[in-house]
């Protein structure tokens, strides 16, 4: 099982490297989190850094917000057959 944290960078602190949404690499980037797997009996944990570029960030932090925004979001219609 691998988990996935992600979290809003306090003061950025850029630099060059690749982005994990957008795969560009050589893009000025900034850590907003890590994808870890657990170790076990014959398996080592890993952890590795998550990096987004400018762009990439923009778009993260406007769904974040979005999502605040609204929370209830209504996938079904009551009574719908599916």
């Amino acid at each position: 099982m691998i988990s996935l944290r992600l979290t809003v960078p306090g003061p950025a602190l850029f630099h060059l490297g690749p982005c994990f949404l957008c795969r560009r690499s050589g893009a000025e980037t900034v850590r907003i989190g890590t994808m870890a797997s657990p170790g076990g009996p014959g398996h080592r944990a890993y952890e590795t850094p998550l990096c987004a570029c400018r762009d990439c960030l923009g778009y993260l932090l406007a769904m974040h917000h979005a999502a605040h925004a609204d929370p209830a979001r209504r996938c079904l219609a009551p009574g719908h057959p599916h």
